[in-house]
């Protein structure tokens, strides 16, 4: 009886799109992301009420944006050599060497460059630790249900990053204040740590590419199959492009808000709830896109949402002022035009060889860091000369 039971709780998680084996990697996935992520929402404010200039903040945000993208390609590119498991732990690993210096004597010392040091290191985490799993899941995962499949990947890591991250922030930031948030995350980090790589049995041994090249030339073949097939390219662009918002909006809201009357909590409780109402449309597009086809649902939802959401976001402070349920919509406008872009997680790999898999996730994993690094790029380089609100309309004319 008890092994039935068990047989048909395996069959559902299939049937929705979870492998069973890789079961616990996406609660481990959540918490991981929930912790390394814990201050993203704040942590642009707390930086310019200690002295530092908006576009000083944004620099820093933009330096760890490129560390993230940079990690991100190379955890694809790398999955296959030296394997999964080792990334993730180098991701737990370089978590800690990042944030413990941070907290203890670059915030304290008030150090920029110590601050953005301890940072950019911080930010080379998350994107070992979860875009190894990203890489260990298309291995795993069937064909027929990789989108769904793919779309748990993006619910359980904005689970974490858009809606747990800024909700705990929201709801301890009063009682234990801003700097004891990061220790809330060391726990976080640390279960999901446990959960994804002790709880979780999977062997997670992958094909391994066939040849014997030094790893920097396959590293460096991965990066350049980018250019050999120009749609591979391409889907990098978009992909790229499509999580600008996300990345950009953490920075500039908190500061565009305040003028308006809306305070950190207010704006990181309506980041947490819109996202998790958003994250349902993941799993439908996701749903859609098996059946009916990952270009066209592509196509048909995506990069207009998002600018419209982001245009939203512009002018109902402006027009509305302290305006929370229209702020919401702006948001759920943006949040479904993501999910739109669910399928592109599963197109990019199928457009090679099985044996260059790993370089084209690699190439999907840049897509997804340079997001974190044009994000802040966008609103440094716009923030200063045209105010919080010229860098949100910037961001809709690239998302458009």
């Amino acid at each position: 009886m008890m092994d039935h039971s068990r047989e048909q709780h395996r069959s559902l998680l299939d049937r929705l799109g979870i492998p069973n084996a890789l079961a616990w990697g996406f609660v481990g996935l959540f918490l991981f992301v929930t912790g390394a992520t814990i201050e993203q929402g704040w942590f642009s404010s707390l930086l310019v009420s200690t002295g530092f200039s908006s576009s000083s903040v944004g620099l820093i945000f933009t330096v760890y944006g490129i560390a993230v993208a940079f990690f991100a390609w190379l955890t694809g590119a790398s999955a296959q050599i030296f394997g999964i498991r080792r990334l993730m732990w180098l991701g737990v690993l370089l978590y800690f060497v990042g944030s413990v210096p941070l907290i203890w004597l670059a915030l304290p010392l008030h150090s920029y460059w110590l601050i953005m040091l301890c940072y950019t290191i911080r930010g080379a985490s998350y994107p070992l630790f979860a875009y190894s799993f990203m890489v260990w899941l298309n291995f795993r995962a069937p064909k027929s249900s990789l989108a769904r499949s793919l779309s748990w990947f993006w619910i359980s890591f904005g689970l974490g990053m858009t809606v747990f991250a800024p909700y705990f922030s929201g709801a301890l930031m009063g009682p234990i204040g801003k700097i004891n948030l990061f220790y809330v995350g060391y726990v976080l980090v640390a279960l999901g740590a446990f959960c994804a790589l002790v709880l979780n049995h999977d062997s997670a041994v992958i094909e391994q590419p066939e040849t014997n090249a030094p790893v920097g030339k396959m590293l460096l073949d991965s990066f350049l199959l980018i250019f050999k097939r120009p749609r591979l390219g391409l889907g990098v662009i978009v992909k790229a492009i499509n999580d600008i918002g996300k990345f950009g909006y953490v920075i500039v809201m908190p500061l565009y808000l305040i003028h308006f009357g809306y305070t950190t909590q207010e704006w990181l409780s309506v980041w947490a709830i819109v996202n998790m109402v958003g994250l349902v449309f993941n799993y439908i597009f996701g749903y859609i896109a098996d059946k009916v086809g990952w270009r066209k649902t592509l196509v048909l939802f995506g990069g207009t949402l998002c600018c419209l959401g982001t245009v939203g976001l512009w002018l109902v402070p402006q027009l509305l002022g302290h305006n929370l349920p229209a702020l919401f919509i702006s948001l759920l406008i943006y949040t479904m035009g993501l999910g739109g872009f669910v399928p592109l997680s599963a197109i990019i790999p199928n457009l090679v060889p099985a044996e260059n898999k790993g370089a084209a996730i690699s190439a999907l994993n840049l897509g997804s860091g340079l997001s974190n690094f044009l994000g802040p790029l966008i609103v440094s380089l716009t923030i200063a000369p045209f105010g919080p609100a010229g860098a949100l309309v910037a961001l809709a004319v690239f998302l458009g």
